[in-house]
């Protein structure tokens, strides 16, 4: 079971947010928040529709790289709908050990993000500067011990992924990275609506990695690795309708790829966002078996509610598919 997160909390963090603040009791409320109806969709998304039975999910088998699964996921999904060509296979492996060795986090940020761990503001800055490479160049390592290491060649693979950059679309924070410019970077506050923003994205055939907290429960376990929903694949958070006893946030996170979007009328912001993991077919292991509660309906994949990602989103990333240079 793939358990090792590499998404956390930014640590320059806005100061009224209650997400930066790390409690277990966020002033925003789901109550607060009335539903907009007319920006629900009447019927459901899925960008990956057509291409799934050609993109099979992946594994990051225990390593802290879900920011390079869910980046890359995106970008795929994205360039695969506008060619109409199955998904091009990109390396998980050279991603982030771009954003590490290229993008490194500065030291205060480091020192509360695990080993190996990156953010979604890196994934931005090596989309923008350095850009992809495809998984047959530099292939992906499940081995914990030197997984990270300096590929070989890697000048060679630099020149190659420098053929790939990709300016990203729009990217949000709680936080304030000082590598992006400002212009560059929408705000995440207690006030935004950041279900009707990536709502809003997925309207307009763009896939998007989200980050957001953990939660524990009183066995120790998570909010994603509580039996039901590693069966299920539905993930929790504490204001969801029949979410058991969860203790956070905490300051440690996962990044998923949001694919699409299941409007139901009982979810206080009116649906489900679709979310294509990077834990193999161990999660969301009973998807496909019929059942009269809601599911992504695919092993791999799983759900957040809109409650869910519109209190607790950390981060969100939305990449491009065309190539710019001399990014500023």
């Amino acid at each position: 079971m793939a358990v090792s997160f590499g998404s956390r909390t930014p640590s320059t963090k806005v100061a009224d947010d209650p997400r930066s603040a790390l409690t277990a009791s966020p002033l925003r409320r789901t109550g607060a928040v009335p539903p907009d109806t007319n920006f629900v969709p009447a019927q459901a998304i899925r960008l990956d529709a057509q291409i799934a039975h050609q993109w099979p999910v992946r594994d990051q088998f225990g390593r802290g790289t879900c920011v390079a699964f869910a980046t890359l996921a995106a970008l795929e999904l994205l360039e695969a709908c506008q060619t109409d060509l199955p998904p091009e296979r990109l390396s998980e492996q050279f991603f982030h050990h771009t954003m590490l060795d290229r993008y490194p986090l500065a030291e205060d940020v480091a020192a509360e993000v695990p080993e190996g761990g990156v953010l979604l503001h890196q994934a931005w800055l090596a989309l923008a500067h350095s850009g992809v490479l495809g998984a047959e160049h530099a292939p992906y390592r499940i081995a914990r011990f030197n997984a990270d290491e300096r590929p070989e060649h890697v000048a060679d693979l630099e020149a190659l992924a420098g053929q790939k950059v990709r300016m990203p679309k729009a990217y949000g924070t709680i936080g304030a990275p000082a590598e992006i410019d400002a212009s560059h970077i929408a705000k995440i506050t207690t006030d935004a609506r950041t279900e009707q923003t990536i709502l809003e994205f997925l309207k307009a055939g763009l896939p998007v990695a989200v980050g957001v907290p953990m939660f524990v429960h009183p066995s120790g376990l998570t909010n994603w690795t509580l039996p039901g929903a590693m069966r299920s694949g539905v993930v929790l958070c504490p204001e969801d309708a029949g979410a058991p006893a969860l203790e956070g946030p905490r300051d440690e996170g996962h990044v998923v790829c949001v694919t699409g979007f299941l409007p139901d009328p009982s979810e206080p912001l009116g649906g489900w966002f679709v979310f294509r993991n990077s834990w193999g077919l161990e999660f969301a292991s009973h998807a496909t078996i019929p059942s009269d509660e809601i599911s992504a309906g695919t092993r791999g994949y799983g759900l957040l509610s809109a409650t869910h990602i519109n209190i607790h989103c950390w981060e969100y990333l939305v990449p491009g598919a065309h190539s710019l240079a001399g990014v500023a």
